[in-house]
């Protein structure tokens, strides 16, 4: 069974940035391994973050069946709030196995092994990513393609954005403790990583994950913050003498400003018409539309989510989802302040990176974004 759980992690670190089906693979495997670990687990040492992540798959799911007359598919709506569910449950055997099976030698081994494949899996997926910006071939496909932004692998320029955004802010938090963990990975290879995910997130021309790179480095060191952020301000000015309509179409975007206002506001406003569990999981980008139109909102023609985890939350799932939301964070965020150690340092500027990620755009809901975070919760409670 322990053999079950390295493995699920190997295939997620290969699968974060490149497959779908490789991130599914680790919830086939993570499952059974939770079932037969959490026989003897000592619940009383579950953390209180575990619990309220715990009760907010249960506002999840209550939302749904509460809206089922709303939804077209409820069951499958329901079986989607997974992704909190086996996050939060990982952390049984990942404790096991960490802190009980594997000796301190062969734990930094072990680590070692799932940095160096994460790396070069999201390393490929960034070169992939910026072959097909470039040259608009995707050489996954054998076929033309026309990228205006950076999609990684995937093609979903917002869904990489958010993740390499997150993953930058990771990689600059290492670089700085270099001397700590140079028995798990050099500063080279770190360095070269880093660059390469810094280029992926320029290229990519999200600005809400620009400002959550930003926030996230903020924490890790304000002056290379600083630094970065005058110099992305160049680029951005650069772009703007070179090639005025690139500025205009990557940079303004004012079409999408209007757009994410009338998705805050319908959000708001489906919330106000179902304040204790919200529309349903999952179920206010289907009748985004209606409610914007209802009430007269900008962008009515445009359905989509509510671009704001909070709202998006407290639109889907009410107050009750909402607190146990803010909960679950704040209690993350306790958690990893009482240890004081490496993990504190690495873990809280990536945790503000999520939170203002969070501001702009849906990242709680995103297959792909949550099986990034939910693994960095549950390991930073682990490790």
């Amino acid at each position: 069974m322990t053999a079950l759980v390295f493995t699920s992690l190997l295939i997620l670190a290969s699968g974060l940035f490149t497959s779908i089906s490789l991130m599914t693979g680790f919830h086939l495997l993570m499952v059974p391994a939770i079932i037969f670990y959490s026989r003897k687990y000592q619940w009383t040492k579950f953390p209180r973050s575990g619990w309220f992540l715990l009760a907010f798959v249960l506002v999840l799911v209550l939302s749904v069946i509460t809206n089922q007359h709303l939804i077209a598919n409820p069951i499958k709506n329901i079986f989607k709030s997974k992704y909190y569910l086996i996050g939060a449950l990982s952390i049984i055997p990942l404790d096991y196995y960490f802190n009980q099976f594997l000796s301190p030698t062969k734990r930094i081994k072990h680590l070692r092994i799932l940095l160096i494949v994460l790396l070069t899996t999201s390393s490929a997926a960034t070169l992939i990513g910026l072959l097909s910006y470039f040259t608009h071939f995707n050489p996954l496909g054998m076929s033309s393609t026309v990228r205006s932004r950076n999609g990684g692998v995937f093609g979903m320029s917002l869904t990489y954005a958010h993740s390499i955004a997150w993953l930058s802010v990771f990689l600059i938090g290492l670089c700085f403790q270099s001397e700590k963990i140079k028995n798990i990975i050099h500063l080279r290879p770190l360095l070269f990583s880093t660059a390469l995910a810094l280029v992926g997130l320029y290229t990519s021309h999200a600005r809400g994950a620009w400002l959550a790179f930003f926030a996230g480095c903020f924490v890790v060191n304000k002056k290379l913050s600083s630094f970065l952020i005058g110099l992305c301000l160049l680029l951005v000015l650069g772009s703007w003498f070179t090639n005025k309509s690139f500025f205009e179409t990557h940079i303004v975007r004012r079409d999408s400003d209007e757009n994410r206002l009338g998705c805050w506001l319908g959000a708001i406003k489906a919330f106000q018409e179902k304040p204790i569990l919200g529309y349903g999981y999952l179920n206010y980008e289907p009748n985004s539309r209606k409610i914007k139109s209802q009430y007269h909102l900008p962008g009515a023609n445009f359905g989509a989510h509510a671009h704001n985890d909070i709202l998006e939350i407290l639109a889907t799932s009410g107050l009750l989802g909402g607190i146990c939301f803010v909960f679950w964070l704040c209690f993350w965020i306790k958690e990893t302040f009482r240890r004081k150690d490496l993990g504190t340092q690495l873990v809280f500027p990536l945790i503000i990176s999520f939170f203002v990620s969070g501001l702009t755009q849906v990242t709680f809901n995103d297959g792909e974004n949550v099986f990034f975070l939910m693994i960095i919760y549950a390991l930073s409670v682990v490790l």
